[in-house]
């Protein structure tokens, strides 16, 4: 059985989130520390099971960042490596799909990825611009 479910990023997203992850761009808060996400957005399927996609701040950051696609259950529990985002060079993606197991078997979980028409003020406050 297919499940899907879509991932908001913020207007422009795709792009801003790109540069971030390549070390293009230092627009964020001072206070991310080394490891903490810079930019993250969750996508809940109906069964509880969510994604959270991001990056991570890496000891570098103007050179690069750390793309990270985490899978949890409904619980919170994260499940390693289901995603592996070196499939997915970039935030560009239009959708990217995984199994809960490495056979491949079973439910197929697809995780859409769309723009919101609003800005996103890091910190996690939306504007309220078409939102």
């Amino acid at each position: 059985m297919r499940k899907t479910t879509t991932l908001y990023l913020p207007k422009n997203g795709k792009e801003k989130w790109t540069k971030i992850m390549e070390g293009g761009t230092t627009h964020y808060a001072d206070d991310v520390l080394e490891g903490q996400p810079i930019v993250m957005a969750t996508a809940t399927f109906d069964d509880g099971f969510w994604v959270a996609g991001g990056v991570y701040k890496s000891e570098t950051p103007e050179e690069y960042n750390i793309k990270f696609m985490n899978v949890y259950t409904p619980d919170g529990i994260q499940i390693p490596f289901l995603i592996d985002p070196s499939d997915h060079e970039d935030f560009r993606d239009e959708n990217f799909t995984f199994y809960l197991n490495d056979e491949e078997v079973g439910d197929e979980y697809v995780v859409k990825i769309k723009e919101r028409k609003a800005e996103w003020v890091f910190g996690g406050v939306w504007l309220a611009e078409n939102s």
